[in-house]
């Protein structure tokens, strides 16, 4: 009897073909917590077609389409930490075995750049193929690079599936997050473990040192909530307008839409593309105000969706200046929104619900309240979770769990920002915080025949507990403003070319060691600061490094830049109490000291008094 002959309904021959032995080396690159959702959307391209064969083309041009976009070649999505770390080595003995047959420097570049692209990574560019090559042939570079590239394609993927978003993992996907908290960790228990010693022999971990600048978030948002204070009392003062605005990208740059479904205007922009295209357009607004003679000074927030894209919040104040041109239209405010909207609406301009959501804007009343309360929250919930995270949907995002792991919203917040490289927190206009950080580094002592804007600006900055608050209106007033002009502020860096050492070979390296007044030219007002050398955790003198600082306000270390002697047998080193410890930190935070280097390992052994 001849046998039935049974043919399955359309839907599940696309099913079983899908996950067939057949098809799974077509998945094989795609990370285990993709596939069903690639699966699912697969299906969703084939369900037009129930030809046989036909399908399988559809099917198999989707996964490699995708693929191609969100996996990077040579590297595994799926891989651990360590897996990376092996790969980089891997990568580093590579390109170390290939330059040995390169025949000239543009073999040398070739070998490197083909090397690079095999990761889907793009090669640096640096003014000498030495500097190229060292880089290249060392696997701590190939680690950064991998993970950095590893990191942003599995969450442009998770992003285009439809994985982050309130419904599921609101603001950054549970991958970013997880991989964030273990890095902060790791980072944690580096600076814990590291001890530096100064030249007066005192000794402390980096993690106590960091305490007390803006590395602490607490302090970083006090400082932030200062300044944004210190603007609004300048607008208060001056008569100037302010406006709060919330600027948001088109439509094809959000994967998902407000309701939670996916977003079929999505075109794949990742986050850090969105925030490229909000600075691109906010720079082209702020050209045209200043055309036309409409000064602004303020803050600006990058803030997530739900969905991951950014938006930016804006408290912005504003006032005419001498290049005004329309002086017949006394609402200054009322034109920088026009011209604002002009800018907001320039692309995808024909879409539904751009006029009305592209570009929110609310004026500041200042009988109604304080304008600093408009992004106090936003500065609050964004650097250490003090406000409730509510969406710009209106969605309340809580705290979520992950295995022993608490999600908290701002750490997703954090993880977002850190992965795509996103700049939270920005301002525009006014005198340049480094200075301010600069000045709080100076003794009063340095000031004894320092003309009067120059003491006037040291004393705007200067905190003593429990009796004077530390002013930014204040300094802005010493400095000319909250519009002045760079070319014209009173107070400025005083900065000196160093030839530094570090892991890539010398390097030409630019660091402020004092600032100068405009009223007093050719004198420089020497800042504090204390040369830092990492030792061992028994105690014993480091050799062979030098120290390398990051721009924190508490910090800036000069670097040694001559060799020097060896040094002297070790004295003995000071055994402190915390107490004592506690104490001399608080001193050195009291003139910002430089309490938190970064070490740079070089061979020049730092001298006695070198902290300049």
């Amino acid at each position: 009897m001849q046998s039935k002959q049974i043919l399955l309904p359309a839907p599940q021959r696309h099913e079983a073909f899908l996950r067939s032995a057949q098809f799974a080396p077509e998945l094989a690159r795609i990370p285990y917590k993709w596939r069903n959702r690639i699966i699912t959307a697969a299906l969703a391209k084939m369900a037009w077609s129930s030809w046989y064969k036909i399908y399988e083309s559809i099917a198999i041009g989707f996964v490699r389409e995708f693929a191609e976009q969100y996996v990077p070649a040579g590297v595994d999505l799926s891989q651990s930490d360590a897996d990376i770390v092996a790969t980089a080595e891997r990568a580093a003995a590579g390109v170390t075995k290939m330059l040995w047959m390169a025949i000239s420097e543009t073999h040398a570049l070739q070998i490197m750049e083909d090397e690079c692209a095999s990761y889907g990574i793009e090669l640096p560019e640096f003014d000498t193929l030495t500097d190229t090559i060292a880089r290249l042939v060392d696997a701590r570079w190939w680690r950064r690079q991998l993970r950095k590239r590893v990191k942003r394609a599995f969450e442009a993927g998770n992003i285009r599936l439809g994985y982050v978003n309130y419904r599921g993992e609101p603001y950054a996907s549970n991958d970013a997050v997880l991989s964030r908290l273990a890095q902060n960790r790791r980072n944690a228990a580096a600076l814990a473990a590291t001890l530096v010693q100064n030249e007066n022999g005192q000794q402390f971990s980096i993690a106590e040192l960091a305490e007390k600048t803006t590395a602490n978030k607490a302090i970083r948002r006090g400082e932030l909530m200062l300044r944004i204070n210190g603007f609004e009392q300048i607008a208060r003062e001056c008569g100037d307008q302010g406006i709060f605005i919330t600027w948001t990208c088109p439509s094809r740059f959000h994967a998902m839409q407000h309701s939670g479904k996916p977003n079929d205007k999505f075109d794949g922009s990742t986050p850090r593309e969105a925030n490229a295209y909000l600075g691109k357009m906010t720079s082209l607004c702020r050209s045209a105000l200043a055309r036309r003679g409409i000064g602004l000074y303020g803050f600006r927030i990058a803030e997530p969706h739900h969905d991951g894209c950014p938006h930016w919040h804006l408290l912005l104040f504003v006032r005419p200046t001498a290049k005004y041109k329309t002086a017949y239209l006394q609402d200054v405010a009322g034109r920088a929104i026009r011209i604002m909207k002009r800018y907001a609406w320039r692309v995808d301009r024909g879409e539904p619900g751009a006029f009305a959501r592209r570009l929110d804007v609310k004026r500041i009343d200042w009988a109604k309240g304080s304008a600093a309360g408009y992004i106090a929250k936003y500065v609050a919930k964004n650097i250490d979770g003090v406000a409730d995270h509510r969406t710009k949907e209106g969605y309340v995002v809580t705290a979520d769990t992950e295995g022993d792991v608490e999600l908290t919203p701002s750490a997703r917040v954090e993880s977002w920002a850190a992965c795509w490289g996103i700049r939270q927190f920005q301002q525009w206009g006014g005198a340049p915080v480094t200075v301010w950080r600069e000045l709080r580094r100076i003794e009063e002592s340095m000031l004894n025949e320092a003309p009067a804007a120059m003491r006037r600006a040291w004393d705007a900055v200067q905190k003593i507990d429990g009796e004077k608050r530390a002013c930014w209106a204040e300094y802005l007033r010493a400095q000319g403003g909250a519009l002045v002009p760079r070319k014209e502020l009173v107070v400025t860096l005083a900065k000196d070319e160093k030839t530094v050492i570090g892991r890539y070979g010398e390097t030409l390296r630019t660091t402020p060691y004092g600032v100068r007044c405009s009223d007093l030219i050719g004198v420089v007002f020497k800042s504090v600061r204390h040369t830092w050398t990492p030792v061992q955790a028994t105690g014993a003198r480091a050799v062979a490094v030098g120290v390398a600082v990051p721009r924190t306000r508490v910090n800036n270390c000069t670097h040694p830049d001559r060799p020097a002697p060896a040094p002297p047998p070790a004295a003995p080193i000071p055994n402190l109490s915390d107490e004592a410890k506690t104490a001399l930190i608080a001193a050195w935070a009291a003139v910002n000291a430089c309490p938190y280097p970064r070490l740079i390992v070089t061979d020049n052994p730092p001298q006695e008094g070198n902290g300049t």
